[in-house]
């Protein structure tokens, strides 16, 4: 409500009253004149805001914080941030997490987890069930040497479900990864630092508000190597959100990502379960 009709509300009380307790009788040789309607105000929106802009950015910033003292000394934090926007038949997402996990006192301090992504998607609606895709990722791990991986795919993808508060999409199509490292790695019986292949891309996206303040999102990418180095590629992820203001929420969330074929002393599995502070991006 603005602050002048606040101002002006117990004025007109008041004046209200004055005329309730001064009412002259009414004389029937006296003109009649009814007074004109008031002008109907503006109506305004449920939450007393102007309308949300369609087209604006929405999305969630998601940051988590971890640090021990004692007999061991570590420290950890990850940002992450999905971003979308839905234009004329068309959605553009983009996603950005950055890790970093350190061990032990300065002298002999580790890196345990040093890792840069992003990704941008577009999808184009063919019809109301069908659409298609370009998509690129690029990737950074300071842990296995890997100074930079990028992937790009083409495809096409179907809404399965397309309701207010629950949505999957189910995609497939081609795609180029290339893995360049910082030092020459032996991985499937080639040494170089280099490495390249084409591949099947299939994968499911699958949203839900679960109540007006729970939301739940889960992806699963599956990167299927038909040439080059043969190493198939499974990156799935999952966050809980549980709103605690308009603005901020809980957030619990799951990744894991799984190479097929890696280096001599590295691991298949990155597995990572963080919970945090989001911020939502948008109106």
């Amino acid at each position: 409500m603005p602050r002048w009709s606040l101002v002006l509300l117990p004025a007109l009380l008041c004046l209200g009253t004055a005329a309730h307790a001064q009412v002259v009788p009414f004389r029937a040789s006296a003109p009649f004149a009814p007074m004109p309607p008031m002008p109907a105000a503006p109506a305004a929106s449920a939450a007393g805001q102007p309308d949300s802009d369609p087209l604006a950015w929405r999305g969630r910033m998601t940051a988590s914080l971890s640090a021990t003292s004692g007999n061991s000394r570590t420290r950890a934090a990850q940002v992450n941030a999905d971003i979308s926007r839905r234009k004329e038949g068309g959605k553009t997402t983009l996603t950005a997490v950055v890790t970093e996990s350190q061990a032990g006192s300065k002298p002999v301090r580790q890196t345990t987890a040093g890792r840069w992504a992003g990704t941008a998607q577009h999808d184009r609606d063919v019809d109301a069930d069908l659409f298609a895709f370009a998509r690129m990722a690029v990737e950074h791990d300071r842990v296995i040497d890997l100074q930079l991986r990028w992937q790009a795919a083409l495809g096409l993808g179907r809404h399965v479900i397309n309701e207010a508060d629950r949505t999957l999409d189910l995609f497939a199509g081609l795609g180029r990864t290339v893995s360049r490292y910082s030092q020459e790695k032996t991985i499937g019986g080639e040494t170089d630092s280099r490495f390249a292949s084409n591949s099947i891309l299939i994968g499911n996206e699958f949203t839900d508000q679960l109540t007006p303040t729970v939301s739940f999102k889960q992806r699963l990418e599956s990167y299927l190597s038909i040439d080059g180095d043969r190493n198939h590629l499974f990156k799935f992820s999952a966050a809980l959100n549980v709103d605690m203001t308009r603005t901020l929420a809980l957030t619990v969330a799951l990744t894991d990502s799984y190479n097929s074929r890696v280096a001599a002393g590295q691991r298949r599995n990155d597995l990572a379960l963080t919970t945090g502070l989001s911020v939502k991006i948008g109106p």
